[in-house]
């Protein structure tokens, strides 16, 4: 599709049909933030991701899910029972309007509905399909369900996470959901590029599973050279040096330290103290024989200050000080404030908000955020009876038959 506007976000006049679930949020949202017509297509009644906490006043309300709320700003929204020949055959007119359509579903079910790619691109060649899915389209998983914690221990990450020894710890959020999504949406820009040439569409299928094998640094890679089993970073320093988060005057910071010079650099500061001022305390694997004289020392020190005094004057020292920040304080630290990250929104049900603004930042189109997460069926008239030249009597019909 053509941008006439030089100065609009760069996928401005891309048509995007929203099909899925929690697997592939992300993608449709950093695709609608870049400029895209994104339209969500929601079973009647609202996708179930409106009943996912939490609410708004801790009040359960489709409309007041939080979480939907996050993952659907920038976006139209309908209502189709897909399932309904009737909602195939408007899905169907719909995917010979559009540039891309993303979905989550297991093969099967994509089967099962009539959506594999070769239905949905016979009326339309140029249309991308996406399917991020939890293991691809093929193999033994092909047709299991997996959720984001799934995605992280299948693909190795979760493995890597905690101490030795002991159990592997969960990271918050949706990381495998997410890494999923963000290769989704590389995918689909390479595919529209690829498309300026060759006037086609093609169908991209993401493995949740193999995107989060792909992202584990240099564990894959160390182990399909050598087939050494990867060690867990330990806090205690038995496999890394000064990994621990010290405690504050006001919550924890993380030094990380390596080379000799930052040692030095780390002592001087610390005042020179007895404990640890020897000579034999610069060998790193000295430190890790007496992690119990080294942590109490630094421990003591940073409980002088606090978190952002220490970064700051670690920043000055070049020493690897990191604050551990609440969502609070990561909000409203000067850096996103001046960066604005967040945008004001004021949604028709839940009131005004912050919002995350677009990631990344282009110097010359950038992304926008122009409307809050839709209402359920908000833009059913607008789309059904002014872009498909449907009457009013059609939709009462549609909606009467739970088609809408």
């Amino acid at each position: 599709m053509a941008n006439l506007d030089e100065t609009a976000p760069p996928l401005t006049g891309y048509r995007v049909l929203d099909l899925a679930g929690p697997l592939g949020f992300h993608c449709s949202k950093l695709l609608a933030d870049m400029g895209a017509d994104v339209i969500k297509i929601e079973p009647p009644g609202g996708d179930e991701a409106r009943r996912v906490p939490p609410f708004k006043d801790d009040s359960p309300h489709p409309e007041k899910s939080l979480y939907f709320l996050h993952f659907n700003t920038n976006k139209r929204g309908i209502t189709l029972d897909i399932e309904k020949p009737d909602g195939r055959a408007i899905l169907l007119e719909l995917a010979r309007k559009a540039d891309v359509l993303v979905e989550s579903y297991r093969p099967a079910q994509r089967d099962e509905l009539g959506l594999s790619y070769q239905e949905l691109s016979a009326g339309n060649p140029g249309l991308v399909v996406a399917s991020i899915t939890p293991f691809s389209d093929v193999g033994p998983w092909r047709d299991y369900k997996a959720n984001d914690i799934a995605g992280l221990a299948l693909g190795n990450l979760l493995y890597l996470a905690g101490e030795p020894g002991e159990p592997p710890l969960q990271p918050p959020g949706e990381i495998a959901y997410g890494m999923a999504s963000t290769y989704g949406a590389f995918g689909i820009a390479v595919a529209l590029y690829h498309r300026l040439e060759s006037a086609r569409g093609q169908h991209i299928v993401v493995s949740m599973h193999e995107c989060s094998g792909h992202i584990a640094g240099y564990f894959i890679p160390n182990y399909g050279y050598t087939g050494a089993k990867p060690a867990r970073a330990s806090r205690k320093g038995e496999e890394t040096d000064l990994y621990d988060p010290y405690p504050t005057k006001n919550g924890y910071a993380r030094i990380f330290i390596i080379p000799v010079e930052q040692w030095r650099r780390l002592v001087d500061w610390m005042g020179r103290p007895a404990s640890i001022s020897g000579p034999e305390f610069e060998k790193m694997a000295y430190r890790r024989k007496h992690p119990d004289i080294v942590v109490a020392a630094i421990t003591e020190f940073c409980r002088r200050y606090t978190k952002e005094e220490l970064y700051e004057e670690g920043q000055k020292r070049r020493i690897a000080v990191t604050p551990i920040n609440t969502v609070g304080e990561f909000m409203n630290s000067e850096q996103v404030k001046t960066r604005e990250a967040f945008i004001d929104m004021e949604h028709p049900v839940i009131g005004k908000y912050a919002h995350f603004g677009p990631v990344p930042r282009l110097s010359e189109t950038p992304g926008r955020v122009t409307r809050t997460a839709p209402l359920i069926g908000e833009h059913n008239k607008e789309i059904y009876g002014g872009e498909l030249g449907m009457s009013n009597d059609d939709l009462i019909a549609l909606r009467a038959s739970g088609v809408i």
